[in-house]
């Protein structure tokens, strides 16, 4: 019997949590946000996260992000409330989404939304119409830390 457990365990480690994000084929949206007439969003797919931004039915952009190709980071911190940010790279540009909650008790009101880095200079800031969270924490992802030089706050 204890040879049959350890395999078992040792299998479902590799895999991680049990969630149907994890699920073969199948794509979740773990953060959506709306700015103006356009979305900007992350999916996550058999263990790659992909960011969408365009209209619902194009996207202009889009970016596969892998953690072992170095395009894609994460980064927790807190300010008045916790803060959540997902990174991608491509070429000299950052794309960042961010989750700020806030902190009632020092008036600081819950934030989400996208921030566009060329280098590390801020070319473009859009909050989200609504507050969204993201729907996993990322911590869980594997995804590379990322360094308080592309912090969207």
């Amino acid at each position: 019997m204890k040879s049959m457990i350890l395999p078992a365990l040792t299998a479902l480690i590799a895999l991680g949590p049990a969630s149907p994000v994890h699920a073969a084929g199948k794509s979740t949206t773990i953060f959506n946000c709306s700015i103006g007439k356009k979305t900007a969003s992350v999916t996550l797919a058999d263990g790659q996260l992909t960011y969408h931004y365009g209209t619902r039915s194009h996207d202009e952009l889009s970016i596969v992000g892998i953690p072992a190709s170095g395009n894609v980071f994460q980064r927790t911190q807190r300010y008045a409330g916790m803060e959540y940010q997902l990174r991608f790279k491509t070429d000299d540009y950052s794309y960042i989404l961010y989750a700020s909650e806030g902190n009632a008790q020092v008036g600081a009101a819950a934030v989400s939304g996208l921030v566009i880095l060329q280098g590390t200079d801020r070319i473009a800031d859009r909050s989200c119409a609504h507050f969204i969270e993201f729907s996993v924490p990322l911590d869980t992802l594997g995804i590379p830390e990322d360094t308080e030089a592309y912090s969207a706050m």
